[in-house]
């Protein structure tokens, strides 16, 4: 065992000169702009043949409180989703369970798998290729070691399921656990 105080100083990640570069970089990047000059605006109006629309790339739009959510790795998960993923307002039950799992269009709410991660993470983190048998024995270990009820466990896999691209013929409400 060491103790922190006869430890060596960790070094840096970088020389000086590679920060100072980038720090250059970007003052450049600055003044450059700046200087531009812009494109004066002309007091006669010119004679266009065709209306000018503004564009810009659009961005995810709310539909019934829906949101499009970019495709990423959600802990506990090892992997992308195989589903496209969303953002809806969660509403808890007495139960402790949590709903909607899956957006109207069935994309993977990300509330919901954030609100699941907890109880049910040996199931949301299993990954993309399991056999059957894993995901029942996952679905035990939540119920077993992160005390997950058999709804929530049941919401859990249905995520997964969902995430991942699971067709198990499975029915979680009869897993045995031993």
């Amino acid at each position: 065992m060491t103790f922190p105080e006869m430890r060596s100083r960790q070094r840096s990640r970088g020389s000086w000169a590679a920060a100072g570069s980038g720090r250059l970089f970007v003052v450049l990047a600055l003044v450059a702009g700046g200087c531009s000059s812009a494109p004066t605006a002309s007091a006669t109006p010119t004679p266009s043949s065709s209306p000018v629309v503004a564009s810009s790339s659009p961005a995810p739009s709310s539909v019934n409180g829906e949101t499009p959510v970019p495709q990423q790795i959600l802990a506990p998960a090892p992997d992308l989703p195989v589903a496209n993923l969303c953002s809806a307002q969660l509403t808890t039950t007495a139960d402790g369970n949590a709903s909607p799992l899956l957006c109207s269009s069935g994309a993977v709410n990300v509330q919901a798998w954030r609100f699941y991660a907890s109880v049910s993470a040996s199931v949301l983190g299993i990954g993309l290729n399991p056999t059957q048998g894993q995901v029942e024995s996952a679905m035990c270990d939540d119920i077993a070691h992160n005390h997950a009820s058999r709804p929530e466990e049941a919401n859990g896999y249905k995520l997964a399921a969902t995430y991942y691209g699971w067709s198990f013929n499975l029915d979680p409400a009869n897993v045995t656990c031993s």
